[in-house]
């Protein structure tokens, strides 16, 4: 069965339904979520249940989801992310504390993949992969075919050769047996690659490919949201320009 994977939804409502869209025209698949559904934007509580909704889903645990539940883990984050997170918090009111701590977790071990938010150098600890730098590091901390990451906000292809891509909307790469990957699909609600559309990519292991997606939603409304919950300014904006 094919895996639809995304990422890094931040409370991006619009975002995710235009994600979710996608998944259901896919046809029959697993849908795993690489983390961090909440912060930054103003719908937390709708966009976990519309994740919480879906029928055989995977969740890896985000550090947003871990700051939500423990507020220490705000503590190194950026003011606007803290700032959020506050609000955020505010808003759920512990109604998903239980949840997120008994169906996210910081990473899945399946047949067919590995999968964590950040780098399975070390989970726990939310390092960023951004170069071949990083994923070498990462090749050579655990054993895996193909790992999917999410966390940078930005769509990777990394091979173990020393590979790097940067996938458009619509690229698919070939998955050799014998040959290792790590995969960041991007982010659904907070595109980092100016590129303001949703991103999310499929991995189908009948065929050996990863498919690399892009979709349009009303970034626009989103922001505008943003701005009536209270939030930063600055949290919409970036929405718009995509970075």
């Amino acid at each position: 069965m094919r895996i639809f994977v995304c990422s890094d939804i931040h409370a991006n409502l619009r975002a995710l339904d235009a994600v979710l869209d996608e998944h259901l025209r896919t046809g029959p698949c697993r849908f795993l979520c690489l983390g961090d559904c909440i912060g930054y934007g103003a719908h937390p509580d709708v966009c976990l249940e519309r994740l919480l909704g879906l029928p055989n889903a995977l969740y890896v645990m985000g550090n947003h989801e871990r700051a939500l539940l423990d507020r220490r883990e705000r503590a190194p984050m950026s003011e606007f992310a803290a700032e959020t997170l506050n609000w955020s918090e505010s808003i759920l009111e512990g109604r998903y504390d239980r949840v997120l701590e008994e169906r996210f977790v910081m990473e899945i071990e399946d047949d067919l993949f590995y999968a964590v938010h950040a780098s399975p150098c070390a989970p726990e600890e939310w390092p960023y992969l951004y170069s071949n730098l990083d994923a070498r590091d990462a090749f050579h901390s655990r054993d895996f075919h193909i790992c999917f990451v999410g966390h940078t906000h930005i769509p990777a292809f990394f091979t173990e050769s020393g590979g790097e891509e940067v996938p458009e909307d619509g690229t698919v790469f070939d998955i050799e047996e014998g040959k290792r990957y790590i995969e960041n699909p991007g982010s659904v609600g907070q595109p980092r690659d100016f590129n303001p559309k949703a991103s999310f990519c499929i991995f189908n292991p009948d065929d050996g490919t990863i498919a690399f997606h892009r979709c349009r939603y009303d970034a626009e409304a989103e922001a505008r949201d943003i701005l009536r919950a209270g939030l930063p300014t600055y949290l919409g904006q970036r929405l718009v320009e995509g970075c």
